[in-house]
Formats: structure tokens, sequence, C-alpha cells
């Protein structure tokens, strides 16, 4: 999630409005507005008043996760497959791509999603199906030299 997305869903499970928690911050609504829309970012100051507005942590505005669970990271796959099927391999591709820059460190997620577009490009007909290899074929590599048990 976005940290608009985080700064909007907690704004409302306290109840407040835009408004509400523009005076708190002393900013304006239209800046929380372009916050929670992915407009802008706050500033670094505001970071701490919002997490105590809101009582979340940094981690939770952040979304920072150590590590994916497995229930997210089947969550993700199951949006991946579905993404293939009704928009541009090479749009779901850099998608793909984004999300596993985003966790670098996650082999089951790396895996899981190379399995996907690849299979996904050998059994679809994709155009310039061949341009994709290379970061698969790295991807698959980093995978094979996990530490991680990929194969549970």
């Amino acid at each position: 999630m976005k940290i608009g997305e985080i700064i909007r869903k907690y704004r409302k499970e306290k109840n407040l409005t835009q408004e509400e928690m523009a005076n708190r911050l002393g900013v304006t609504a239209p800046a929380v507005n372009k916050w929670e829309n992915g407009n802008s970012m706050p500033d670094i100051a505001l970071i701490t008043p919002i997490c105590r507005l809101l009582e979340i942590s940094p981690d939770t505005l952040f979304s920072f996760h150590e590590e994916l669970t497995a229930e997210e990271i089947s969550l993700f796959i199951l949006e991946l497959n579905e993404k293939l099927k009704t928009e541009p391999y090479a749009h779901v591709f850099s998608w793909a791509k984004k999300k596993l820059e985003e966790y670098p460190n996650c082999e089951q997620l790396l895996y899981q999603t190379a399995l996907v577009l690849d299979a996904w490009r050998k059994t679809h007909d994709i155009p310039d199906a061949e341009t994709y290899d290379t970061y698969i074929c790295t991807c698959y590599t980093r995978a094979l030299e996990s530490r991680e048990r990929l194969f549970k």
C-alpha cells in the first residue's frame, strides 16, 4: 500500500475528516487530499506527527515489512495471474518487476513470479517473448542460489 492509501485508511478509522487532520497537523485540507491521492508526499517533519495522530508506527506508514507472508505472496501471485488475463503482458511484466524491486530479498516471491511470467509467456502468443528471457532466467538463478527454502 502507498503512503497516501495508508493515511486515508487510518484517518477514516479514527473518524477524522481531511480538514480535521489538516488542522491538527497545521497543514491545509488540500495538502491532506494530495497525500491521499498520491499527488504529493507529506514533508519529512510531519511523519512523526502523522504517525502519532493516526496511532500507527512509521513502519506501518511506510508499509515496511522485512518479509512478505505466505498469504501476501499468494495474493500477489493471484493478482498477477488475473492481470495477465486482462492486460498486456509487457505492462504486467513491468508491474511485477516493480513489486520484486520493493522486496529484493524475498526469494519465494521472486521464484513464484518468475514461474508465472515464464509459464504465461510460453503458453500464450506474447509479442517479442524472447525479450523477457534474460530477466526471467536471472530470477530463476537468484531463486536457485537462495538460502531460503523455496520448495516447501
